[in-house]
Parts: C-alpha cells; sequence; structure tokens
C-alpha cells in the first residue's frame, strides 16, 4: 500500500512539473496578422527576433524579441492611429517579472508608413504589463515629424 501511495504521488509529481514547464513556451496571445492601410501584414519570428513583413517586402526586424503582437482594439482589430493623415500601428512584447513582482517590461514599437515607406520608431520600454490600450502619444511621439 505505501508503494502504491508513493509511486501515485511520484507520477502526480511529474505531472504537475511537466505541466509547469509547459506553460513558459507559450505562443504569443493576440493578433500577428491583419490589415494595414489596404495591404496585408504579419509578423513572424525571424531568428529569436521580432519581424514584420507588409505585403510582399522583405521583412523588417524589429528591435523586440519574439514572441510579440500587434496593438489591438477592445474588438481585438489591429489599432491603426492617425497622424497628419499618416496611418500608424504599435508592435507589443511583454514579459512578466520573476515572482513576487506582479509587474512586467514590455516593449513597444510604433511603425508608420510615412511617403509610401514603412518606418519604424525606437523601441520605448515601460514598466507596465500589456496588452493595453496605449495613449496615442505612444503611437506618434517616438518620430520626428
Amino acid at each position: 500500500m505505501r508503494t502504491l501511495l508513493c509511486n501515485t504521488l511520484l507520477a502526480s509529481a511529474l505531472v504537475s512539473l511537466s505541466a509547469c514547464a509547459e506553460q513558459g513556451v507559450r505562443p504569443s496571445v493576440g493578433i500577428t496578422q491583419a490589415e494595414f492601410a489596404g495591404q496585408a501584414v504579419q509578423l513572424s519570428d525571424a531568428q529569436g527576433r521580432c519581424a514584420l513583413t507588409l505585403a510582399d517586402a522583405a521583412p523588417l526586424t524589429l528591435d523586440m524579441q519574439w514572441p510579440c503582437r500587434f496593438s489591438e482594439t477592445p474588438q481585438q482589430q489591429l489599432r491603426v492611429e492617425y497622424f497628419r493623415q499618416t496611418p500608424i500601428i504599435m508592435v507589443e512584447r511583454s514579459e512578466p517579472q520573476p515572482a513576487p513582482s506582479r509587474s512586467c517590461l514590455t516593449d513597444l514599437q510604433a511603425l508608420r508608413l510615412h511617403q509610401g515607406r514603412l518606418e519604424a520608431a525606437p523601441v520605448s520600454r515601460i514598466a507596465a504589463c500589456g496588452p493595453s490600450q496605449w495613449d496615442q502619444k505612444a503611437f506618434v511621439g517616438m518620430f520626428d515629424w
């Protein structure tokens, strides 16, 4: 009886450890494909970095690690902000900090379609957990206008 109980406890512990290990490898949840300015846009893994492809153009490697996601509206659509008639999107990546902290480090990188060219702003690193409804200034503020 004692051996059966020990084996059962050991098996339960192994299953629990396996489940915990799998949780750390989850892919990004959120939008990684959408339409931007009438063209297909997609995020992908480029050797551990986040890369954005607009239509059939070559991928643009962003200044953040994979996985990443697009900032989205409350209706789970790609969020597009406009400033001076220029469409701007945001790519984000949040990483929880080790326990006991309940905070995250989040990378935000805005991209605009300006005069027919896709331009990336510098990355902003903030201490907040995403995804969130970032202020429009986060989309606009890192570009030279």
